[in-house]
């Protein structure tokens, strides 16, 4: 098991589906107590469910990542139902392509509002609570799109390298008060993300249906597709004791599409 994790108390947003049930499942067999957040509850139960019946403590919440109340409110039940709030993940997320030309002011908004202003706005909150603690953990989820562009995905791109630009200004800032702040930066995940993605990119790029998910293949040294387990593998290594000297730091999880 991880170091220092047994008995922590962490929220994971965006954890009924994917990288984010990945995580929060990974969390609670290392012994620690999930507040599993979504805006769906239908998928957020499933995930409690399956922590639940591996043993593990967790308890659900619905949660929309873009309203600051809702977000103080996920704060207020993890507390509630759980304990102090040592770690959170802020995982949620939303997708979209479509050339410069087209892009509306109202796609690129709704882009920021859920993976910057929800990043921010669940950092905002963990710090308010862990400075009197003088300790805590943040990890926020970027993208190798947050470190290099791709045609076609300028708004995730730059909400993406936003995520990057918080992640490393807050752990400065936050330093002092022994809160740990980190980003992960996934590739290519086999997720519903990307089943999503895929026939529009691929449309874009004037390939039939697959033609994206494809072409990804061949720009990964190692040769596979990532898994949402992958993620939460570095999640854990993040959060434990493991890594109490990391802060600061944006870390690819994605078979060697960027290294650095």
């Amino acid at each position: 098991m991880a170091r220092g994790l047994d008995e922590k108390v962490a929220i994971v947003t965006g954890a009924g589906r994917g990288i984010g049930r990945a995580i929060a499942r990974r969390f609670a067999r290392e012994g620690v107590a999930v507040l599993v957040s979504d805006i769906d509850p239908d998928p957020a139960h499933e995930t409690v469910a399956a922590i639940q019946g591996d043993g593990g403590r967790a308890a659900q919440n619905v949660c929309d990542v873009r309203d600051e109340r809702q977000v103080a409110a996920m704060f207020d039940a993890a507390e509630a139902a759980l304990g102090p709030v040592d770690i959170i993940v802020n995982n949620a997320g939303y997708v979209g392509a479509a050339p410069i030309v087209d892009e509306t002011v109202e796609s690129w908004d709704a882009m920021f509002a859920v993976n910057v202003r929800g990043v921010f706005l669940g950092l905002q909150q963990a710090a308010r609570r862990m400075i009197p603690r003088g300790t805590g953990c943040v990890i926020n989820l970027s993208s190798a799109a947050g470190k290099r562009g791709r045609a076609n995905l300028t708004a995730y791109c730059a909400a993406k390298h936003a995520v990057i630009g918080i992640t490393r200004a807050a752990a400065i800032e936050l330093a002092p008060h022994g809160i740990r702040v980190n980003a992960l930066c996934p590739g290519i995940v086999d997720t519903r993300f990307w089943e999503m993605l895929d026939p529009v990119l691929s449309g874009l790029e004037e390939n039939p249906a697959g033609g994206a998910w494809a072409r990804g293949l061949s720009g990964i040294p190692l040769g596979r597709y990532g898994q949402p387990e992958d993620v939460a593998n570095a999640a854990v290594m993040l959060a434990s004791d493991d890594a109490s000297y990391m802060t600061g730091q944006s870390i690819s999880v994605d078979g060697g599409m960027v290294m650095h």
